[in-house]
């Protein structure tokens, strides 16, 4: 490989990786979401969720799941498939709140918005799920 189609090739990949990396996904929508509700606590937890998340993904990487992910093509389906479901399950949840009257609290929701705890739980569901895929495909692709 000559030294052109290597930086043509390099050029290409540092496009792509940046395009994902400025496209918002689920976890900054779920920020805004919640910030938007006027749950200022909550979305601070949500924030620091989505980074222990973060940190999850990141540690079991180093562990070497990311190795077995690549070596196992069921282990990587089953993953896979389970971030499928947690975002149709997140998408009916949804599709299901957005026909509740304004003033009707959420389903589940007792009105407070849940407070920090809520928030981080959720932020580190949605930060440690295959849910967010530009996140886990790229931990498989460092390996």
């Amino acid at each position: 490989m000559d030294l052109t189609t290597m930086a043509g090739a390099l050029a290409s990949f540092a496009l792509v990786v940046g395009l994902l990396t400025l496209t918002p996904g689920l976890d900054t929508a779920l920020i805004l979401r919640t910030a938007v509700l006027g749950r200022r606590r909550q979305a601070w937890g949500v924030v620091l969720g989505i980074q222990t998340g973060t940190l999850i993904w990141g540690t079991a990487s180093a562990a070497g799941v990311s190795v077995l992910l690549t070596a196992s093509r069921l282990g990587y389906e089953a993953l896979r498939w389970a971030g499928v479901c947690y975002l149709l399950w997140t998408g009916a949840r949804m599709l299901r709140s957005r026909h509740q009257q304004p003033d009707e609290p959420p389903a589940g929701d007792d009105g407070t918005g849940g407070g920090w705890w809520a928030g981080w739980r959720r932020g580190t569901l949605t930060g440690s799920s295959q849910g967010e895929p530009k996140r886990g495909s790229g931990m498989i692709l460092d390996v």
